[in-house]
């Protein structure tokens, strides 16, 4: 091989590795624009000052940065959440399409963080009004994972009571005394004790 073919060789080589970088540098310079943008949609529909009022508003603006960076969960929270508690200020098929939009969002963001609370309380609720058992059940393997957090026995021991199951009930509110949420956990499974003793 003579110098100028090997020097020919190194030139394709080189100008093929050069595309090669120059593509994958558009790409990440696409990817970092896309997410840019979502993350600047996403702040400015938590904290930039639009109105939380107008659910649909806020849930298309959701909608529009998942598109284009599906990666943030807290959007998830924010949109599941917001769906969640602003359905009851809906009416007929628009309190059920809040709370299907709620359940699609919650869904989103498990998939992304399996183990975020506030996402698996949501689908505990959700859960509970289709079968009581399946949300006991859901938030118990949580508690399990995550047995070191008051809050968790605080809320099974709730779902414990309105099930009925008080031995259950009364052996998780044991875990948590001492601590402030003691008192209302208590309170609330006496309510519900009386509640199905009538």
């Amino acid at each position: 091989m003579k110098i100028y073919d090997r020097i020919r060789v190194d030139q394709w080589f080189l100008a093929t590795i050069g595309v090669l970088l120059l593509g994958l540098s558009c790409a990440g310079i696409l990817y970092g624009m896309r997410a840019a943008i979502a993350s600047h949609i996403s702040w400015k529909t938590q904290y930039g000052g639009a109105s939380v009022a107008d659910v649909e508003q806020v849930l298309d603006n959701c909608r529009r940065a998942f598109v284009l960076y599906p990666r943030n969960y807290y959007f998830s929270i924010f949109a599941s959440e917001l769906a969640y508690y602003k359905a009851d200020e809906a009416k007929g098929d628009m309190r059920t399409q809040r709370i299907q939009q709620a359940e699609l969002w919650c869904e989103r963001g498990l998939m992304q963080n399996g183990y975020r609370s506030q996402l698996r309380r949501l689908k505990t609720r959700f859960l509970w009004e289709r079968s009581p058992s399946e949300a006991i059940a859901y938030w118990e393997a949580h508690t399990n994972w995550q047995f070191w957090e008051p809050y968790n026995h605080e809320t099974l021991a709730g779902l414990y009571a309105k099930y009925g199951d008080f031995g259950k009930a009364d052996r998780e509110l044991k875990l948590i005394e001492g601590f402030p949420s003691y008192a209302p956990t208590r309170t609330l499974i006496e309510s519900e004790k009386k509640y199905w003793a009538e």
